[in-house]
């Protein structure tokens, strides 16, 4: 006689493998002080003295003219890529893996079946229903959506230093309240947390991401 539990009662666990963000908690810290200060610069970027950079970029500006209290997105619609940034948060929208809403204070991202959103969009409670993914299948599909986010980011941060050069993201970091990434690093970090360096470290997660960090060492 063993210890073990029939197979019917292993199988809704071994149906759970995978079904997660899978991020420590170190990680998902360090991910929401870079988010924060990304949505900074992507608002610096906007008053880049020689050009608007996401229209330059080929993104489109869509602002709420029903209010004193105006709201502005950006949005780019590329093929099957579609991304609108606030300054409360991201979308991030793929054909056939759905949409990705990330919360300026929360790096924990959240699911729905849609890869774009209305262009009416303005305010956090105008945004659809976003929750966690459910099963397998659309696990599946927020993890990809998941990683090609992060990417698609540090993409992004790559192409303003060689548009505008590496000076330029440095006084932005620079001017931002909380500094956290060096400008140097912040596709690099981008980077490690879209293709989850974490998990090929042989040292604690302290380590391993203070590279990117900003020393506050006197």
């Amino acid at each position: 006689m063993t210890n073990s539990a029939p197979a019917r009662h292993r199988r809704p666990a071994l149906a759970r493998t995978r079904q997660g963000w899978c991020m420590p908690q170190p990680v998902r810290r360090f991910g929401g002080k870079l988010m924060e200060q990304q949505l900074w610069c992507w608002g610096r970027d906007i008053e880049h003295p020689d050009e608007n950079l996401l229209m330059g970029f080929g993104f489109e500006r869509h602002r709420d003219r029903s209010t004193d209290d105006r709201s502005t997105c950006y949005r780019l619609d590329q093929d099957q890529l579609h991304v609108s940034l606030w300054g409360f948060g991201m979308f991030f929208g793929q054909r056939e893996l759905g949409g990705l809403y990330l919360n300026r204070f929360d790096f924990c991202p959240q699911w729905a079946p849609v890869e774009s959103l209305s262009l009416a969009i303005h305010w956090p409670d105008e945004l659809p229903v976003f929750t966690r993914p459910r099963g397998r299948p659309q696990w599946q599909r927020a993890r990809e959506l998941w990683k090609s986010c992060l990417l698609w980011i540090a993409n992004y941060e790559t192409r303003v230093r060689s548009t505008v050069g590496l000076a330029y993201r440095r006084e932005c970091v620079d001017d931002w309240l909380r500094p956290f990434v060096r400008a140097e690093k912040m596709a690099a970090a981008w980077r490690f947390l879209g293709r989850q360096g974490w998990e090929h470290q042989n040292q604690p997660l302290s380590l391993a991401l203070k590279p990117f960090t900003i020393s506050t060492e006197k």
